[in-house]
């Protein structure tokens, strides 16, 4: 199935109730948060919820490397509430992240859970995305799910049941989608050759959150990573030098599959418009759209 599909079939089910197992219905989807210096002169204000999938290699001060570099768009002051293993269940039972979303103002509030836990344990993980959803919600942040990778010795096909537990919770909460996992997926067709994992196959190396940022960089501000991510991928204890026809694709890739996830922004008229792309010409943009639309066909 392919993941427009998927995406829509999670629909229809939320239509028919099928959030009623968690007690929590869809809330209005709120209009998308402004993400340039001109619409709103404060920093973008991020918290990150997860565990060691998030701060290996500090995802988001890569993300945050990256985006500033546009000075058009809101300064990232981006945050993480870690620990090693935790799934989102025990973070709210531990109350440091929801203390840190009621006491302080945020623009998104991304929730990551483990690969292991969404396949073994999905309905708890949608009942905690639920309550961080509606808990965020309350206090005037969009929820972000953080799609993850599945594990690097399992099939190349394991990711689409991750995927399909992310868009389950994601139809079911009207929540944002950084599509990394696809990403990801993407990247391994087309260059096996390239290392995305360290040596465990389950965290992420150098490149790997390269590859990662450039994914939240085009979710977060809706605009594409290409000409932002640079040649260096910086991990933990050690650094990638890229050359240009892989940053390049890591990049575009990272693009490619975001743009589907992307909330609908509306002129003035009412009318939908396409979601900020960078300075490339219309050309350049109508075959972009074309290789979206392949993907996910």
């Amino acid at each position: 199935m392919s993941l427009r599909r998927v995406f829509l079939a999670c629909a229809a089910a939320l239509a028919l109730g099928a959030c009623e197992d968690i007690g929590y219905g869809p809330p209005p989807a709120p209009p998308p948060v402004p993400v340039r210096r001109a619409e709103d002169p404060r920093p973008l204000r991020v918290l990150f919820v997860g565990n060691s999938l998030t701060f290996f290699n500090d995802l988001p001060a890569r993300t945050a490397e990256k985006a500033g570099l546009d000075t058009a768009l809101r300064g990232p002051d981006l945050h993480m509430v870690v620990r090693p293993g935790y799934s989102l269940r025990q973070h709210w039972a531990l109350g440091e992240a929801r203390q840190r979303i009621t006491s302080e103002r945020w623009d998104y509030v991304v929730l990551q859970e483990g690969s292991g836990t969404i396949v073994q344990d999905p309905d708890t993980a949608a009942a905690y995305v639920a309550r961080f959803d509606s808990l965020a919600r309350a206090h005037g942040a969009r929820t972000v799910l953080f799609l993850t990778w599945s594990y690097g010795e399992r099939p190349l096909a394991s990711q689409d049941t991750v995927t399909q537990a992310y868009l389950a919770m994601a139809a079911r909460t009207q929540a944002l989608v950084a599509p990394v996992g696809i990403a990801w997926q993407r990247i391994r067709q087309l260059r096996p050759d390239l290392t995305l994992y360290l040596p465990d196959s389950i965290h992420p190396g150098p490149v790997g959150t390269y590859l990662a940022a450039c994914t939240f960089v085009a979710a977060l501000y809706r605009r594409t990573p290409e000409g932002l991510a640079g040649l260096v991928a910086v991990g933990d204890t050690n650094v990638v030098f890229l050359d240009t026809a892989t940053a390049v694709l890591l990049q575009h890739t990272a693009w490619t599959v975001t743009q589907p996830f992307l909330p609908a922004v509306l002129n003035v008229t009412g009318a939908a418009v396409p979601p900020d792309d960078g300075p490339r010409d219309r050309v350049t943009r109508r075959k972009d759209q074309a290789t979206v639309t392949s993907l996910h066909r």
